[in-house]
């Protein structure tokens, strides 16, 4: 009897050895996670999606990967972001829709689209020959201009904006004469997307604007269906368009807005912490993308004029005196905005 007393003693002694062992292992994994990486974060792991078109080879999807790792990292692995590119989820806009109706996911956006979701002001960032360079177009994305901007939309579109300092290269013209004068588009056929912003700046100039997808404007361009074409330099030469036109006009008319952001209910849902860290870091990804963009356009336009095209700098100031009614005849904002933003950028 004496000795299942002591045997018992001693399980049970063993029992309290081990909860304690636990709780104290308990304890310290809580602390590890509350400050991994010397920024508190929540115990309990979040997990969004992040929804884009790009291909798995292209620039985002390269950036975006070291983002993400950056964020597992600087949360202790507690807010982890899968990646799916090439549209894997379904379209943009369905992706969208699905992150204003309050979904864990992060989605790609620009400034067209955001201003759809309920603040047309943010459109303004679409409109061409805006700024003079991407360090400008970079100084205003810090403004508090347009950080009051990202509340609007967030307040009346449910649409948080993460950043929108993705930038490419602005896009040019291709076609099969040069453009420096922006006289030399009246009557002429010019692939455009169907996009306001791009009409409302090709049409005052007298182009006829012409809808066709990437994949017929090879073939338009070969065969004079179109006389030119525009995309950014890097888009161009993915495109091959450089092989059927030989004029390449750099008039940087549109430098679009690109970005990601997600629901505003599913960004409230997270720790005021992880908040800052997804906002800190896309921004600080959107710099280094639109840097890399930067590189690789110098080095396609170098290819291009290998294989034959002719660059022609474009009459800027006469292309900007031509458009300047994208800015004054809006009913979205006021005219004088556009000297507003153009002040901040410098």
């Amino acid at each position: 009897m004496q000795d299942e007393t002591r045997r018992g003693k001693v399980r049970k002694m063993g029992v309290i050895n081990f909860s304690r062992r636990l709780a104290l292992a308990l304890v310290a994994g809580s602390a590890l996670s509350l400050f991994a990486g010397g920024v508190a974060v929540a115990q309990d792991k979040v997990l969004l999606r992040l929804a884009h078109g790009y291909t798995t080879t292209s620039v985002e999807q390269e950036v975006l990967a070291a983002t993400a790792d950056r964020i597992r990292e600087r949360t202790g692995g507690a807010l982890d972001i899968q990646i799916f590119p090439a549209n894997e989820l379904g379209t943009n806009a369905d992706m969208v829709e699905q992150a204003v109706s309050g979904g864990d996911v992060i989605v790609f956006v620009d400034a067209s689209g955001a201003a759809e979701k309920g603040f047309p002001t943010l459109g303004i960032l679409s409109g061409p020959f805006l700024f003079d360079n991407g360090e400008q177009a970079q100084k205003f994305a810090k403004s508090d201009m347009f950080k009051e901007w990202t509340e609007e939309l967030a307040a009346k579109g449910n649409l948080r904006i993460l950043a929108l300092n993705w930038f490419d290269e602005p896009r040019d013209i291709i076609g099969d004469r040069s453009f420096a004068d922006p006289a030399s588009l009246k009557g002429m056929k010019v692939r455009l997307p169907p996009l306001a912003a791009w009409l409302a700046t090709f049409e005052p100039l007298g182009a006829i604007p012409t809808s066709l997808t990437y994949g017929e404007t090879y073939g338009a361009l070969e065969q004079g269906v179109v006389n030119a074409t525009e995309s950014s330099p890097n888009a161009i030469f993915a495109a091959k368009w450089h092989e059927v036109s030989k004029h390449l006009t750099r008039t940087g008319h549109i430098r679009p807005w690109l970005g990601y952001a997600m629901g505003e209910d599913a960004f409230k849902r997270l720790s005021e912490d992880h908040r800052k860290v997804l906002v800190e870091e896309f921004t600080a990804s959107g710099e280094a993308a639109a840097k890399t963009h930067t590189e690789r356009t110098n080095g396609h336009i170098e290819q291009m004029k290998a294989a034959g095209v002719e660059i022609h700098e474009a009459d800027i100031p006469a292309y900007r005196a031509a458009t300047e009614g994208f800015y004054t005849s809006s009913k979205d904002w006021p005219a004088d905005l556009v000297g507003q933003i153009r002040a901040l950028a410098q």
